[in-house]
Formats: C-alpha cells, sequence, structure tokens
C-alpha cells in the first residue's frame, strides 16, 4: 500500500500542476494526520551511505515526496537513493526495490548528500536507525529560521553520524537508545514561510519536509 500511495505521488510529479490545485485538501489531510500519529513507518528503505541504510521516519500515507540534492557539508557522505527516480522517467509500472524518488535541483552534476522526506509540518518523525542520540542542537536554517538538529550514532556504523533537520518538539535526550522505526524523535517543523522549500515544486503544499544527512563522525 504504501508503494501504491508513492507511486501515486510520483505520478503527479512527472506532470504539470497548478500551484493553485491542491492534490488533497485540508479536510483530507486533517483526517490522515490523525490515522498518522497512532501508526509506525514502514520498513522501508530510502537510501544507504557507506553500507547504513536510511529507513523511512515517517508514516508511509503522510510522504508528500521524497528528494534527494547536493550538500555543502565537506564532511557529508554520498547518498546512493534506493528506489526508481520519478522525474525524467514515465514510471508506468511499480517501482522495483524501493519508492519513487525526485532528484532536485543540482543533484544531476553534484554528489548527493542530502535526503527530503516531504511531511505535512507536525507529522510525527520516527529514528532512520538503529543507534544513540548524541546531538541535540537549535540553530537558525539558513542564518535566519529557528530549526533543531538532532544528531545519532548508528549502531552498525559508529564512525557514522546520522543528521536529522527541521525538527520540532524533540521527544528524545542525549545518549538514549533508539531503534529505526520504532522511536519517536519529534515532529516535522513547519518551515514554510521562513524558508524557500525546493521540495514545495514536487508537493501539493509548500514542502515541509524532514531533512536528512550522514555525516563522517568528528
Amino acid at each position: 500500500m504504501f508503494l501504491i500511495a508513492l507511486l501515486a505521488t510520483a505520478a503527479s510529479l512527472v506532470s504539470s500542476r497548478a500551484v493553485s490545485t491542491p492534490l488533497l485538501d485540508d479536510a483530507t489531510m486533517s483526517a490522515a494526520r490523525e490515522v498518522a500519529s497512532t501508526k509506525l513507518p514502514q520498513q522501508v528503505p530510502l537510501a544507504q551511505a557507506d553500507g547504513l541504510k536510511l529507513m523511512l521516519p515517517v508514516y508511509g500515507r503522510e510522504v508528500t515526496a521524497i528528494g534527494f540534492h547536493p550538500s555543502a557539508d565537506d564532511g557529508a557522505v554520498v547518498l546512493a537513493p534506493i528506489g526508481q527516480q520519478a522525474n525524467g522517467s514515465s514510471m508506468a509500472s511499480l517501482p522495483q526495490g524501493g519508492p519513487p524518488y525526485v532528484m532536485m535541483s543540482g543533484g544531476e552534476d553534484a554528489a548527493i548528500k542530502a535526503m527530503d522526506v516531504g511531511a505535512p509540518a507536525g507529522t510525527n518523525v520516527y529514528a532512520p536507525v538503529d543507534g544513540v542520540i548524541t546531538g541535540i542542537k537549535s540553530y537558525q536554517a539558513g542564518g535566519q529560521c529557528p530549526d533543531i538538529e538532532i544528531s545519532i550514532q548508528p549502531q552498525s556504523q559508529p564512525m557514522l553520524t546520522v543528521a536529522l533537520s527541521h525538527i520540532d518538539n524533540p521527544q528524545v535526550a542525549l545518549g538514549q537508545p533508539i531503534r529505526a522505526g520504532t522511536t519517536r524523535i519529534g515532529t516535522v517543523r513547519a518551515m514554510d514561510g521562513c524558508l524557500n522549500q525546493a521540495l514545495g515544486q514536487y508537493t501539493y503544499d509548500n514542502g515541509n519536509h524532514l531533512q536528512m544527512q550522514v555525516d563522517l563522525a568528528r
């Protein structure tokens, strides 16, 4: 069901749409969020980095789009998407091996080091890997937007760090062990109105999302 839902989303990505015509209305999304508040993510891998798999961090029906793009962070590890690229392909059949994703601006010519998982603001975010919380940091995204970044040391790859940003209402503490798809990290932060979110080109909303990247542990 998750793949079929994402396939429907992907089909909309490769066709033009009017900005004034959302794919889902507010009442439908409100009902979906109520259901999602009690649902855990499916165990679906979205990308891998140095052998580490990043699992779906939100309930599947809340996903608006999945996008990959470069990162300005020199310490970030290159990500390999798992799934089938939606933009630039016909999407005539179910994707093989994983959910569909989009390659965002700059992603064709530069190393892919960040992933955006689109979901409405307030959507529950769960751990994408098994590991331990090693950092909870408040900062200004883009130098102007309040944000929170949460860092995880993966159990299987302790020399790496998984960084989650655009987080609100953090539910974890430093040193806390976590499990992929089970431990609630927080919620998706509303960044629309503060940041120009590129993912909004592919979604029915303004592109609110969780950003993930993998760094070499410092």
